[in-house]
């Protein structure tokens, strides 16, 4: 069973669709970014949304308010799906990483790079105007592919959220910490998502790549608007003698004609979601002297693709592996949720009471460790 997927409508919004270029992201906004309102049916999501942040309105602007986590949110703007599922969401191209097990390290790091930047849509063109379930701690998840790839993870921190995930590949193995901090900005009609989670790649050869450093998320139009996901800063990734800086481009000023080559016209190289990816190698002397020389250069889009020089690493319209949950799972298991698994049945009212429940439990559970530390 797919997880929190339902398919669309493949007659709606077809004049959005149409407008879009064939190598972008269908839900791509025009001015760039992800565009979390594209073919929903119902607005009542964005207004339960906009009433619940209407309410911390006040709070926020005199600083009274604490956490966005430590706010119970409707069900009606939830999805049938947890923080895990998410997190698992981001790894969904990382099949990419089979493909260079055995290539030497500048080539193993560029499949990286895209391996990263290609995750960053999967999550929000699933959960769309939607959030996940809240954090349970001490919740795992287990999920496949059908190529074999497996995923593990449990949930150590409900606020901020934090879980540590492990990933199986064929070639590949990748573990590490996935942590959000989530900020709403004094207007209540965007927030951030700072992320601090560290990750490691350990391909069969030896070969092992760190990820150092994250970029920050960005949602606007949580209160009116279009609601838009986008992305800015820099990613950060080292590995034998390289090293990839990924920067996520709010503003493609200065980047114009590099942009015009990528997006084949100027039109197009006027959105604001492009990714600069700069390769370096790094040698050490002998006195321990650390140097760093450019030697590649890549351009694309989290929405569309990454290219270095005529070479496409990753596309957006390539097919995803997706992940499926096993028939044996842990009791600990996120599918097994009283409130999602009320959700998939349709039962709303018993899902809400379900999931206000769980999350008085949660609260419990949180209290007691720590009176136990």
């Amino acid at each position: 069973m797919w997880f929190g997927f339902k398919k669309q409508n493949e007659n709606q919004n077809v004049q959005q669709a149409q407008q879009s270029s064939a190598n972008r992201h269908k839900a791509a906004h025009q001015q760039g970014g992800l565009n979390l309102s594209f073919g929903e049916e119902n607005s009542e999501t964005q207004k339960v949304a906009a009433s619940v942040f209407k309410q911390l309105s006040g709070k926020i602007i005199t600083g009274n308010f604490g956490s966005l986590m430590q706010i119970s949110k409707p069900i009606a703007m939830s999805l049938d799906m947890s923080f895990l599922h998410g997190v698992a969401l981001g790894h969904t191209f990382s099949n990419l990483l089979e493909r260079c097990s055995q290539l030497a390290p500048i080539e193993q790091i560029k499949y990286i790079s895209a391996y990263c930047i290609s995750g960053m849509h999967c999550n929000g063109e699933i959960t769309k105007m939607k959030s996940p379930l809240d954090p349970l701690v001490g919740e795992t998840i287990q999920l496949v592919k059908e190529d074999g790839t497996q995923f593990f993870a449990e949930q150590t921190s409900f606020d901020p959220p934090i879980c540590f995930y492990y990933i199986q590949g064929n070639n590949y193995k990748i573990y590490g910490d996935d942590r959000l901090e989530i900020q709403v900005h004094k207007t209540v009609n965007s927030l951030t998502g700072v992320q601090n989670g560290r990750q490691t790649i350990i391909f069969n050869n030896g070969a092992v790549y760190k990820c150092t450093q994250r970029p920050t998320m960005e949602i606007t139009g949580l209160v009116m608007g279009d609601r838009i996901l986008n992305w800015q800063g820099k990613m950060i990734i080292e590995g034998p003698g390289v090293k990839s800086v990924i920067t996520f481009n709010y503003n493609a000023e200065g980047m114009m004609s590099k942009l015009t080559s990528f997006f084949k016209s100027q039109e197009q190289a006027k959105i604001f979601d492009i990714v600069e990816v700069d390769i370096f190698e790094v040698k050490i002397d002998e006195n321990g002297n650390k140097t760093e020389t450019l030697i590649q250069q890549g351009i694309g889009s989290w929405l569309e693709g990454l290219t270095f020089g005529e070479e496409k690493f990753w596309q957006i319209d390539e097919e995803k592996k997706l992940w499926i949950s096993p028939q044996e799972v842990l009791e600990s298991d996120t599918t097994r949720r009283d409130d999602l698994l009320f959700m998939r049945s349709q039962k709303m009212e018993d899902a809400q009471k379900a999931k206000l429940q769980l999350e008085e439990q949660n609260f419990k559970d949180i209290d007691n460790r720590r009176k136990k530390q």
